[in-house]
């Protein structure tokens, strides 16, 4: 039987968690939107070359998501409070490097482009677990909350960048740097890593042969493991074909600048802001499977409209390309907002015991999906045309569609 007075204290910690999280987010949410906006930019202005910027990118993938495992395991020994700390420093480190790097410093920027997704790493897999060992049983909800604080923050974040057209990148850097600051001290006293204090029969009772068998073999082993490793590491690679030197190509191809880049992407989080609870909800009701084929539907709108703008562009003049860009990032927000509760369900729920470091395997062999993305999409840039990368991702959709129909039963 339940302590009823244990019960009391344990969702009190709970909610003082979720709430400082989410101020958190918010924080977090500024800072890598005005990250995401300048730091493509800013790697072609120091390249010269999108064929490079594609290969710097691609290596900052590396550090996304390969050390997955790695963090996942460290995560697991040591709570996600205290691997969430560790990210603070990690990401400062990288702003420092960026804040100094230049044409005749290139190392700086791959260093502090690799450290800096190092940090994104650690920061995002233990605020992942973090919601979902803080919630009930409305776990998409939940994460509803956390990620519309995340996207509020987000699109103060863009409308700072649009105030701030010309200003140098290296300030926006520093910027960062004061609100991590703000956001480690909140999670040192604000958040507790002990919210364990109610645990379920079958995970009090892990099996030692189960603790002992290797997780890469759970993945091929057990065919449910082994789907959701397969698909969604098709969807980065899927997606990532594109958008991992979008905003590159935005500043290329149609020659917009920082600050028109920051407009169309403030549209995109406002709508992530808007939906992203009432996403969850529907998560919850209609289940994981059903959310995760609307979000594929929404994500051909995003394709569909970046190719008409690309095939009209010789026509119509910037301010009609701008809204077509903006149309398809409100098509790719309300794909996001209908994958991510999904996505968070499943992955912080894979296995009995082990999940930060089953999330870290599925991250690690997405990594491996992604990271030649942007090569990828930099030659056919180059060789081919503005239009091959869109194409071809709009191919894969129909792709995931079809497998998720056929093979994807995680309901």
């Amino acid at each position: 039987m339940v302590d009823l007075n244990i019960l009391k204290v344990t969702n009190g910690i709970r909610k003082k968690n979720l709430v400082a999280l989410s101020g958190t987010r918010v924080l977090h949410g500024f800072g890598v939107a005005m990250f995401s906006v300048i730091y493509q930019p800013f790697i072609l202005d120091i390249t010269k070359s999108l064929f490079l910027t594609g290969i710097i990118v691609s290596l900052g993938s590396v550090m996304q998501f390969l050390p997955m495992p790695l963090v996942g395991r460290l995560s697991d020994k040591l709570g996600h409070k205290n691997t969430l700390i560790m990210s603070i420093p990690v990401y400062i480190l990288s702003l420092v490097s960026l804040i100094y790097a230049n044409s005749n410093a290139i190392y700086l920027l791959i260093f502090g482009i690799l450290v800096y997704f190092l940090g994104l790493t650690l920061n995002t897999i233990n605020s992942q677990f973090l919601v979902s060992v803080n919630s009930g049983s409305s776990k998409g909800f939940m994460y509803g909350i956390v990620f519309a604080s995340y996207f509020l923050g987000t699109i103060a974040g863009n409308f700072f960048v649009i105030i701030g057209a010309g200003l140098a990148s290296q300030f926006f850097f520093t910027l960062f740097i004061i609100l991590l600051i703000i956001e480690g001290i909140i999670i040192f006293f604000f958040i507790s890593n002990n919210t364990s204090h109610i645990k379920e029969k079958h995970n009090e009772e892990i099996i030692l042969a189960d603790d002992e068998e290797k997780m890469w073999v759970k993945f091929i082993k057990i065919p449910k493991m082994r789907v959701i490793l397969i698909f969604f590491t098709i969807d980065i690679f899927i997606y990532g074909t594109t958008l991992s030197v979008y905003n590159g190509g935005l500043s290329d191809y149609y020659h917009l600048t920082t600050d028109q880049i920051s407009f169309i992407t403030i549209w995109m989080n406002i709508t992530n802001m808007i939906f992203q609870i009432p996403a969850g909800r529907i998560t919850d009701k209609l289940g994981k499977k059903k959310a995760i084929l609307i979000s594929q539907i929404f994500g051909l709108g995003f394709f569909i409209f970046n190719i008409s703008a690309s095939i009209l562009w010789e026509f119509i003049n910037t301010e009609i390309i701008i809204l077509f860009l903006i149309f398809g990032y409100i098509s790719l927000a309300l794909s996001i907002v209908t994958f991510i509760p999904s996505e968070q369900i499943i992955l912080t729920d894979i296995g009995k015991n082990k999940k930060a470091e089953s999330y870290g395997v599925v991250s690690f062999v997405r990594g491996l999906g992604y990271i030649p993305t942007g090569v990828i999409a930099g030659l056919l840039i180059e060789n081919v045309s503005y239009l091959a990368p869109l194409i071809i991702s709009l191919i894969g959709v129909l792709f995931e569609i079809w497998f998720l129909l056929k093979f994807f039963n995680h309901d």
